[in-house]
Parts: C-alpha cells; structure tokens; sequence
C-alpha cells in the first residue's frame, strides 16, 4: 500500500493529472507533426511537378535546381545586412573591405595569386 503523501510531496493524483496532461499535449503535438508533415509532402509534389514542366519546355532540371539554391542563398546573404543601420553598414563594409570579401573564393584567390606574382601587390603596398 502506498503512503499518504505528506505536505512536501505531491500527491498521486497530482502525478496522474501531471503525467496525463503532459502525455495529451504530446499527442496533439505528434497529430500537428504529422498533419505538417502531409502538407509538406503535398507543396514538394507540385514543387517536383514544376521541375517536370520546366524540363519539358526544356530547361535542365539540374540547372535549375542549382539557380533556385544559389538564388536563395543570395537572399539569405542579403538579409544578415538588411537590418543594419547606416553606421553599421558604413562599418561592415569597411570590415568586408579590410578583410578582402573576395580573396576568400576562387576567383579571388587566383586572382591574389597572380598580382603576387606579378609583383602587383607589393607595388600596391598589400
């Protein structure tokens, strides 16, 4: 038999309630998820139909995937900036201009690599 709960434990009703409500919650939670998640599968159906029709007018699929990603991402980019106030962005770009936003892709790092050695840099006073 248990014990009777004393003034600093809880009572085993109130486990019970506590439990049942937790688990209730958890079970609307799962039915959202799952009603999400049919959704979800509905939007990338008609987003794959999309690709097919562009593929039938003769655009690469693959091609086109890739420009919506990088259309994307350049979004993305574009908003870490489009909060910034005025002397914050004259300060970000002195950051990016000091740091070199280019020296860190290809182009750039060839294009470092060949005014070293042309000397162009050291004429420059990089």
């Amino acid at each position: 038999m248990a014990s009777p709960a004393t003034s600093n434990e809880p009572s085993a009703e109130h486990v019970q309630e506590a439990v049942d409500a937790i688990e209730k919650l958890d079970a609307d939670l799962l039915t959202e998820k799952m009603a999400y998640m049919k959704r979800c599968k509905d939007i990338r159906k008609i987003k794959a139909d999309e690709y097919d029709n562009a593929s039938n007018r003769g655009i690469s699929k693959k091609l086109l995937k890739k420009k919506i990603k990088e259309r994307g991402l350049h979004r993305k980019i574009d908003s870490i900036t489009k909060d910034l106030e005025d002397d914050e962005r004259s300060e970000y770009q002195m950051l990016s201009e000091k740091l070199g936003e280019f020296a860190d892709t290809p182009l750039g790092a060839a294009a470092l690599a060949r005014a070293d050695s042309n000397g162009t840099r050291a004429r420059m006073g990089a």
